[in-house]
This record gives structure tokens, sequence and C-alpha cells, in this order.
């Protein structure tokens, strides 16, 4: 692939190798205390050996006041700046430049973390729901000094530039924000006002480090779905005062509980907010990021359009760090995509989790301890079963150097992927199936489909080892006349395999049976969906449960938890419901999504007569995409 991505391009004194930029990204790998850890260099390591031209390194915190994430880096103290340094070090090893983000999480940052009350330009709470200290002009001059002292280690730790986070709804944001600044001083009011704040972290961070040496600014092109955000003219007055101010770019994105670049659309649309880059673009003339679920291609347009001056490329370098490689070699069908499952977005607040994960890509985070090491012994393999997890295994085996052999029981390869892409705002599945099947294509792995395995026939194929990804089988709840009903499976319905009716009842409201749900009421059915747990779709991240069920609720799917199931009749379902009223739920189709149970029987019959057996994916435990991916990914590693 040729064009304006790979050409050079300059940020004030700083030269690029091409337009790609990595955004800064909070991966959660730094150490407790915010010191570099060997986990962070090696993940930005792999990134800057992919070919991106500029690095900015994640959302880093100014003062421990400011912080806002457990495992966050820091640059607050001099303590960081040497392992800041060895960072920079891994980066500027693989030609790539390396800047780093400068954040304050103002009334974002957790008191659990802090220590004490958290601050903002008005005391009014945020995402977290803590009330913030109103900061004091004192306070606000003394954070001020924060950003242009860590600016200052920045420099002396070697970065290449600054970045100042002013989107997302962080500290400088909350100020530039009429929804969260109330404020009747110089640092309120008009957006001119808003902006005074940010302005005065830029000239003194300019006067800190001196008229070379680059700094920027992250913005919201515009805030959705607040009454009071602020508009697209209201960032082109702030982005004309950053530059006036000092600023060598400006770096667009947005925020807001509707922004487009949180959410999905029926069907994947690329560079979702370009237009916000556009509109920014008209109003300076430093160079302007664009940012935003921006492909190779889309990229080179939005820049020959003249939208902006350099592209970043956020979650699809974390799911493949070779994207820029390979797309100027003009390799697009081998980059390992991004499903926007906004999966790691969810893992940068969770409890459960250190660091964040990839649905499709198992290495994220554990570069180091996840290469690839040819194999001084090829084994004859055989991978039973070609979903994600199989498809992962086979093409991890052939990538060391194994034969490789894949049966497939079904025409074609996907298994529960298949499904999954019916479902609506889920057609992003689509690409990670045809890199699986093209990666096993291009590896030589010899896949037999319409072939169901049995253990007579793994023996008598002789291998040294075999994988087993035979998936589920669906939990058939009972329920009495279910046996008699019009009753099919959601699989059938998410693939037209099966006729239904009008009236649907869906019996399992986690994520197969509300998205069902949602497939057939796009098809004007009335769709009823039953469980008997308390919440509907639980298992859907925090990132995108509230949109899923908005989604239900606007096109008309009646939702019914706790229900205890008494009968099926001609009618339909007969329920009882939490308030103890006996209810039928009219249906003259009912849809099972009540859940599967692994399908091991035949690594029961198999282990024991092979030398190495293996059982991974849902035929272990039904769970999600990166579950099985990860377990394929490793079982392959390690054969």
């Amino acid at each position: 692939m040729k064009g304006r991505l790979w050409k050079p391009f300059w940020i004030g004194e700083m030269k690029l190798r091409n337009r790609i930029v990595m955004p800064p990204m909070v991966t959660r790998y730094g150490a407790e205390d915010g010191q570099v850890t060997e986990r962070s260099k090696n993940y930005y390591e792999a990134r800057a050996k992919g070919g991106v031209g500029l690095i900015i390194v994640e959302a880093t915190y100014i003062h421990p006041r400011g912080r806002a994430f457990e495992n966050q880096l820091g640059i607050s103290d001099e303590k960081f700046i040497p392992g800041l340094s060895e960072l920079v070090h891994v980066i500027h090893r693989h030609g790539a430049k390396a800047a780093i983000q400068l954040h304050h999480g103002g009334r974002e940052a957790r008191s659990i973390l802090i220590g004490m009350q958290p601050v903002a330009p008005s005391p009014f709470p945020g995402t977290t729901g803590e009330i913030p200290k109103e900061l004091t002009l004192e306070e606000i001059a003394e954070i001020v000094d924060f950003f242009a002292k860590a600016a200052l280690r920045a420099e002396r730790a070697g970065f290449d530039g600054v970045e100042l986070h002013g989107a997302h709804g962080y500290l400088i944001d909350q100020f530039i924000s009429p929804s969260s600044n109330k404020r009747r001083d110089i640092y309120g009011g008009d957006a001119r006002g808003r902006a005074h704040f940010l302005v005065e972290v830029i000239e003194a961070v300019r006067e800190t480090v001196g008229t070379d040496y680059p700094i920027w600014c992250r913005i919201n092109g515009k805030e959705f779905g607040k009454e009071e955000g602020a508009s697209l003219a209201d960032a082109q007055e702030t982005a004309r005062m950053a530059q006036n101010a000092g600023c060598d770019a400006i770096h667009v994105s947005a925020s807001g509980p509707k922004s487009p670049t949180n959410l999905t659309s029926p069907t994947f649309v690329p560079a979702v907010i370009q237009d916000l880059a556009a509109g920014i673009k008209k109003a300076v003339t430093v160079p302007v990021i664009a940012v935003g679920r921006i492909t190779p291609e889309v990229g080179e347009r939005i820049l020959t359009e003249g939208k902006a001056d350099l592209i970043a490329m956020g979650k699809a370098i974390l799911a493949d760090p070779e994207l820029p490689n390979k797309a100027a070699s003009g390799k697009l069908e081998n980059i390992n995509p991004c499903i926007v499952c906004m999966e790691c977005h969810d893992d940068v607040n969770s409890s459960s989790t250190v660091g964040i994960r990839c649905s499709t890509n198992p290495a994220l985070g554990r570069e180091k301890e996840s290469e690839l090491i040819l194999t001084k012994k090829s084994k004859r393999v055989l991978v039973v079963g070609g979903g994600p997890s199989g498809m992962e295994a086979a093409r991890v085996a052939a990538l060391r150097g194994h034969e490789v052999t894949l049966w497939e029981k079904e025409p074609r390869l996907g298994g529960q992927l298949i499904q999954a892409e019916k479902a609506p705002h889920k057609d992003r599945i689509k690409p990670l199936t045809a890199f699986l099947q093209r990666e096993l294509k291009n590896l030589g792995v010899e896949v037999e489909t319409c072939k169901e395995a049995t253990a007579p026939m793994i023996v008598n194929f002789k291998p040294e080892a075999v994988v087993l990804a035979t998936g589920v089988k669906p939990f058939i709840p009972k329920i009495p006349g279910l046996d008699k009903a019009n009753v099919v499976q959601a699989r059938e319905v998410l693939e037209d395999k099966v006729k239904i009716g009008e009236r649907i009842v869906v019996i399992g409201g986690e994520v197969v049976g509300c998205e069902t749900a949602e497939f057939l009421a796009e098809k004007g059915k009335k769709v009823t969906v039953t469980r008997r747990g308390q919440e509907m779709a639980l298992r859907v991240g925090p990132s995108l449960r509230a949109f899923f069920l908005s989604r239900l609720a606007e096109k008309g799917v009646t939702l019914l938890p706790q229900v205890k199931y008494k009968e099926v009749t001609f009618r339909g379902l007969v329920v009882t419901t939490n308030e103890w009223e006996e209810k039928i739920v009219e249906a003259d189709t009912i849809v099972l999504a009540a859940g599967s149970v692994p399908n091991s029987k035949l690594y029961e019959e198999t282990r024991g007569n092979v030398p190495e057996v293996y059982c991974i994916g849902d035929c272990v435990k039904p769970r999600t995409i990166r579950d099985a991916i990860a377990e394929g990914y490793h079982v392959g590693s390690k054969l």
C-alpha cells in the first residue's frame, strides 16, 4: 500500500517516519505506584517494531491527586524518570518517536486510590459518583505548575514531545465543558473562559520546555449525549486558543455517553468522527491528528481529502501491532482485526484483572512470554473443531512449523462465530472469521469440512497431538409441554435455518437470547425474552450493556426476568412472575437460548489413546470469543 500515510511528517521540530500515530490508551500495565514495568516496555516495543510513526504513551498522572486508574503510569516525581527513560529507549530502538500524555483525572480520580476528595472546576460528580471539591484559584495555579514540571520530566526522560489530555471528561476537559464547569470567574463562562485553564497549562509548559520542544493537546471535537455538552464550534474556538498559546498540533477525539467512538453501529462504519477532525482542521493551521476506528484505506482517504494530517489507530494496533508494516507492504488481508467488542475498554476499570486484554490478540500485554518459537521437531497435529479456538490452535501450531490437519463437521469453518456475526451490531465479527480462514490456507493447514470425528477415526489418523475444540451442545430446560411445542434453537434462527411465527418467546436472557430477540424484532416480530435471573444480558460488558438494552426497548422487545417456568401450552409459555402472578406469554414459536453445556464426550473417548490430547474452548466451559482464542493460542504455542 503506497500513499500519504507513509510519507514523513513534522510536528514542530519532531520528524516522524510516517503519519500513523498510536494514540494514548490506558493499559494498567504499570506497577502499583506507577513505575514502568517490563510488561509496559514489551507492550510498547512491539508497537514500535510494528512500524508506527509516533507512539503517544498512555495517560500518565502528573500528581497523585489526579490518579484515575489502578496501575496507572506516573510522572509526578523525579523517581519515575529512569523507568520512563528505559521505555523511551525501547521505542526509539525501532525507529518510532515517543511522546507521553500528561493527565490529571480531576473529578474522575477515585478517593479509594488517592486517599482524599477529588477536585474539579465545579462541585458536580462525574462517572464515579463522588462529589469533588471545587478548586480555588491557588489550587488551579498549583496544578498548572504540576503540568509544567511533568513536561520537564518527560523531556529529561527523553520523550520527543508531550500531549496534554484535554478530552474524555478529565480535568482539563472538565474546565472546557459547559456541562461540568459552572464557574463565574476567569475560568468559566463562555468557550474562551472555559478554555482559559488549558491556555495557562500550555503557556506554562511552553515556558518550561522551551520553544523547540513539541507539545500539543487532545480535545473533544464534540460532546455527545449531554444537554450542555461542548459543540464543534466550541472545540474550534478552543483549538484556536490552544494554537495561539503554543500548541504544535491538535489531537481530535470525542466523548459523552452517546459518543460514536464508544458505541457500535448497525453496520461497521470506519472513521466515525472524521468530520470533527475536518472541522478543527478548518479552524487551525497546525497539524491535526484524527482518530476513531480509522482503517489504513480510510486513513489514506482522509489525508488525501485534507481532513487531517496524521492518522491515529488505537484498538486496531492493540489487535495487531504489525498493522503499519502489513499495510505498508500491501498485506491488508493479513491484519488481525479488532472486532470492536470494547472488552479492552472494560478492562480499564475492572477489579477482576490487572491490565487490558484483547479478544483477537491473546499476546496483548504478554508480548515476551507469547513469542512464537519455531519447533525443533515438527509434529503431526490434528485439530477437531473449526470454531475460533480450533482455528487459532491450528494457526499457531502451523506458524511454529507443525504439520496440521483440521476437521470440521459443518460445511464451513467458523463455529459459533457464524451465528454471532448475524446478530445486529455484530457484523464486525465477520472479518475475524475470514482472517482465521485465510491464515489457515496461507499456512498450509489441511482443512476437511463435513467431517465429524470419532475416537476410532482419530486413532487411525495416528496424530502425535490432538486438539479437541468440539464446542457445546444446547441446554434444554425441563419445562412441561416443551417437547410438543414449536421449538427452535437460537443458532438456527440466527442462521435463517428455520421458519418462525410472528409471536416469539425467547427462553434465556443472556447474550445469545437478547441478541436473537433484537434480530427477530428487526424483522417485525413481537418478541418476549424470559429468564430466571434478576437481570438481562449481564455478560455484555459495561461499555455496551446500557446501549444494548436501550436498543431492545426501542425495538419493542419485552423483557421478563425473575420468572418461574410452569409449562408450555398451545397458547404459549406459562410463567409465574416475581410478583407471584401466573401469566401466559402468547407465542407461536419458542426460541431456546437457555445456555450450553460442554461437548466433551470425544475428549473422554480419546484421551489415553493418542500421545497428547488437549481440550480447549467451549468444550471445556462455555465462555467468550476472547477465552476461546486465548486457549487456542496457548495450546498451539506449547505443542
